[in-house]
């Protein structure tokens, strides 16, 4: 049985040292972690049991991090550290921010949404789909093969900047952390929806408005007739009227509710209990980024009816954030600046999944 070795207290020192510096190599540790020597325990101003922090807890106390630069906080807290830097928000506060997008947005909740692993992505969509044919016996089969497309998917930058006085930050960081996520949802999920509607492509998403599509009727008359909205149902192939929304500005909606077919009864019918009002059957969308002012007289809006699904949204998942008091004019106000990102790109992946109607007034 070994003796036990007496030491020194300079011995002791150095022998915990060496101990030290192995564990932090076996951990990886990097050089902002050893300076401040993460190590949890309760001595220790960054030991706190993170995982015992509330939702609100967790969020407040990150973005308190970023503000007051505490690298060592942030970074625990955060989800790593995206390709522009700031740091990766925590999940309590991406699913925040996320749940609020979902309950204001038309396009995003119904579309197909694809994590992108990367800033660009190519998903391959049918152009033409094959034929089958009768054949005699004896006779030489037709061949015929599918042809492939892609739908190419890029991570465009959606930003959000937000200052606020320092006071403020610092006395109610919870209120205000919830306040600012809570605006910034909205603005996103309106800006998202405009630009999947609308959008150009060109450093945005691509809007359904943009395409060109084979169903397509102009309103026959002067003013829109359930005749119309009839011939615009059929219009979309069979297979896609089982998913399919009408898209509809809310003054074409309020012509519209108001059409009845031949035997009197009207084409909408209204939902119950928080349900979607419908127009023969399917459920109606309204999407006012939709133009009311198109055609000579500038009088003119459209009608789309189309099932969603086939709408692709590429999404990084990433809503970083990054904050500065001495930038963009905070040092001299003593404010705080909030800067939010967040990665994503909208494509329409088969236009025969939409039918358009145009002229409408």
């Amino acid at each position: 049985m070994n003796e036990p070795k007496m030491l020194t207290m300079e011995e002791f020192k150095s022998e915990l040292a060496n101990l030290i510096e192995v564990k932090i190599r076996e951990l990886g540790l990097d050089k902002v972690d050893r300076k401040h020597g993460v190590f949890p325990s309760k001595e220790d101003p960054n030991g706190d049991d993170l995982a015992n922090l509330t939702k609100d807890e967790r969020i407040a106390k990150f973005l308190t991090a970023v503000v007051m630069d505490d690298k060592v906080t942030a970074k625990a807290l955060s989800e790593g550290t995206p390709a522009d830097g700031g740091y990766l928000v925590p999940n309590e506060f991406r699913a925040s921010v996320i749940e609020k997008l979902l309950k204001k947005a038309v396009i995003r909740p119904r579309a197909t949404v694809i994590p992108l692993k990367r800033d660009k992505m190519d998903v391959p969509a049918e152009a033409n789909a094959v034929s089958v044919y009768w054949t005699n016996e004896n006779v030489a089969l037709t061949e015929s093969n599918p042809t492939w497309g892609n739908v190419t998917l890029n991570t465009n930058k959606l930003t959000g900047l937000s200052k606020m006085s320092r006071e403020l930050f610092a006395d109610s960081a919870i209120s205000i952390v919830d306040f600012v996520s809570r605006k910034f949802a909205d603005k996103f999920a309106a800006e998202e929806d405009a630009k999947f509607v609308a959008g150009s492509g060109t450093g945005q998403p691509k809007g359904i408005r943009t395409y060109t599509f084979a169903q397509t009727l102009a309103q026959a008359g002067a003013n829109i007739a359930a005749d119309d909205i009839k011939k615009l149902f059929y219009k979309l192939p069979v297979q896609y009227r089982t998913n399919a929304v009408w898209i509809l500005h809310n003054d074409v909606i309020q012509k519209v509710a108001l059409l009845k077919d031949t035997t009197g009864r009207y084409l909408w019918s209204t939902g119950l209990e928080g349900a979607p009002a419908t127009i023969l059957g399917r459920p109606v969308v309204e999407q006012n980024d939709i133009p009311v002012n198109l055609g000579a007289g500038t009088n003119e809006s459209e009608v789309y009816f189309g099932d969603l699904s086939y709408y692709l949204i590429g999404d990084r998942e990433e809503i970083s954030v990054e904050s500065t008091t001495e930038g963009a004019g905070t040092f001299e106000n003593h404010q705080v600046a909030l800067k939010f990102i967040e990665r994503l790109d909208g494509q329409l992946g088969l236009t025969e999944s939409f039918a358009q109607m145009t002229a409408v007034k």
